[in-house]
């Protein structure tokens, strides 16, 4: 793992209002305001820390809100370095505030982050989570190649018939041959490899991948263990469970029988507040702190409880699935995060299809989550 890039940061719980200083920086006559925005240079970024700092390491510091803007106040001049992070993501940039070159008020602009992890993502049949990270602007903007490592981790040989995500065929949803795997390795032999896998500091396991071996190995759970960070969905569920037979805590606990997921919508409730009001002012997503929720495939993977002392739980809404006897609706949580050592996770019931062009509602709450995935430690 690349510890230089695993800069601890506090889940930010307020918005820009609320801004840190120290030392003399914060006694001065300027005003230092902008935006935060996605590598692709549109989609606002909220809960970014940014930090002013000058080389005697005195500095100010405040976070943007919602719709991605900060302002900092009672700046004093100086040349600073501006870095702006989120998580693994940031931005780095040397601004001059010198009393012959600005104004009382200084805006930055849009400030991209284009500092991004080591990320890689392991396929799979029914989710294609590599489109959202490319539509979010992890690409090369010359080559138009991906800024990550794609790893194929399907074999159809091993999925049960009696357990398979009803489908139109058995590939890939993603349209564009980018995304295809660029890596001549697969999945399995990364598993085999923790040199190579520790090289990751974001792994995103896609829903439909091999998990054949899941329960056999320990590779992702010492992974995680040692820093890693885990995006898994839906039928990626056999490697949390093999955390928590690693770690000895049930984070998340499975719904019997397995696969048992019928409804393909739900009106979801956002358990989070920075989730919600992000949604809710960049892309008017949102109705009384609820969003739709549709792009389940059937039989998928219900989640019975989690936690709640170590997990925290983003949505919550009405599904249906079948038992043993019956068939049952009722209210399930469907989105979490969590710690396992020195490293986190992400799990959600749900996932994307990509079939559609441009962002759905549910690619919007993956993307937020993408950002929140890496701030998670």
């Amino acid at each position: 793992m690349n510890y230089l890039k695993f800069i601890t940061f506090l889940l930010v719980l307020t918005s820009c209002s609320k801004d840190e200083s120290s030392g003399d920086v914060s006694n001065g006559p300027l005003t230092v305001h902008g935006r935060v925005v996605a590598p692709n240079g549109l989609d606002p970024i909220s809960g970014s820390k940014i930090t002013l700092q000058l080389p005697d390491n005195t500095n100010a510091v405040g976070y943007s809100d919602a719709k991605g803007n900060f302002s900092i106040e009672n700046i004093n001049y100086g040349v600073y370095i501006v870095s702006s992070t989120k998580g693994l993501f940031s931005n780095q940039r040397a601004v001059d505030l010198s009393e012959t070159t600005t104004e009382f008020d200084f805006d930055l602009g849009d400030i991209i982050l284009d500092g991004i992890p080591n990320i890689g993502v392991v396929t799979g049949a029914y989710d294609t989570i590599e489109s959202i990270l490319y539509d979010i602007g992890l690409v090369n903007p010359i080559t138009g190649n991906p800024l990550f490592d794609i790893i194929d981790g399907e074999d159809f040989n091993r999925l049960s018939s009696s357990h398979m995500h009803q489908s139109n065929s058995n590939q890939r949803t993603s349209e564009n041959s980018q995304l295809d795997p660029n890596v001549d390795f697969t999945f399995e032999e990364l598993l085999n490899n923790s040199a190579q896998l520790a090289e990751y500091d974001i792994l995103f396991l896609n829903c439909g991948l091999d998990t054949s071996d899941a329960e056999l190995s320990s590779a992702i759970f010492d992974y995680v263990n040692n820093g890693g960070i885990l995006y898994a969905t839906d039928w990626a569920y056999p490697f949390i469970e093999s955390l928590n037979t690693l770690s000895g805590t049930d984070y998340i606990t499975y719904q019997q029988p397995y696969k048992s997921g019928e409804s393909i919508t739900t009106e979801a409730i956002i358990l989070s507040s920075e989730l919600n009001d992000w949604l809710s002012l960049n892309f008017d997503l949102t109705v009384d702190n609820t969003v739709i929720i549709d792009e389940f495939l059937p039989s998928w993977q219900v989640v019975e409880s989690h936690d709640v002392s170590n997990t925290t739980a983003w949505l919550n809404g009405p599904v249906t699935y079948r038992n043993d006897s019956e068939t049952i609706t009722e209210n399930k949580e469907l989105a979490f995060t969590f710690l396992v050592g020195d490293g986190g996770v992400f799990y959600s019931s749900f996932h994307t299809e990509n079939n559609e062009n441009g962002f759905t509602c549910v690619d919007r709450v993956m993307e937020y989550l993408v950002f929140e995935l890496a701030n998670i430690k």
